[in-house]
């Protein structure tokens, strides 16, 4: 929410936060679905201090990794449902995760020769970040006045309507689709969760039109 003056916070305690005033406000969403285990645990602090007198960083560029990297890999693989994914590629954050995917995917339909495959269908009301390739996919309002055309090569559709996708795939054909981004819940638009039906017949969809599924996830865990 907008405020008539800002908001400055000083500490965080469990789901507690503290501003500079002694002001106490309860952290409902997590900072950005971010803080799940709550703020001020000191064993985290205590292995982030750890971690970073040991090794605060080193480029994993071709060739190179760390060993923590490479233990939370694995463990996320372990965790995911299903057999097939078990690669991870560690970001920054959410838009720069959005970037990389849709990096992705076109590279992926460049190598199977299809390089035509290159447009990404998402969803108005949906929120994928604010670089410039994740504003584009954005479908919030606020996020898009002043900062010029949006990148080229996205394609929105209203949430939750499987039918305003079967027409964009029909109008453009599904040979120029490389993928259609959702959040399994809208987060920023509104924490809509989708029919129960929605992306069975979602993930059904691009089967049939062999077409990638993103699922741009922050808040459920999968």
């Amino acid at each position: 929410a907008d405020h008539a003056e800002a908001v400055i916070f000083d500490r965080g305690e469990g789901a507690i936060l503290w501003d500079v005033n002694g002001k106490r406000y309860i952290d409902g969403l997590a900072c950005l679905w971010n803080v799940f285990v709550g703020h001020g645990r000191q064993e985290l602090a205590n292995a982030g201090a750890a971690q970073m007198r040991k090794l605060a960083f080193v480029n994993s560029y071709v060739g190179s990794s760390n060993e923590p990297a490479i233990t939370l890999a694995a463990r996320l693989a372990r965790l995911a449902p299903g057999d097939h994914l078990n690669t991870v590629f560690f970001t920054t954050g959410g838009a720069e995760s959005s970037d990389t995917a849709f990096k992705t995917v076109r590279r992926y339909w460049a190598l199977k020769g299809q390089p035509e495959k290159s447009t990404i269908i998402s969803r108005t009301n949906g929120y994928h970040g604010t670089t410039i390739g994740a504003t584009a996919a954005t479908g919030l309002a606020a996020f898009h006045p002043n900062w010029g055309p949006p990148a080229p090569g996205f394609v929105m559709v209203p949430p939750m309507d499987i039918g305003a996708i079967e027409a964009v795939i029909a109008e453009h054909g599904a040979g120029t689709i490389a993928a259609i981004i959702a959040e399994p819940v809208q987060g920023s638009g509104g924490v809509y969760p989708p029919p129960a039906d929605y992306f069975p017949r979602l993930r059904a969809l691009c089967d049939h039109h062999d077409i990638i599924l993103i699922a741009d996830e922050v808040i459920t865990g999968f």
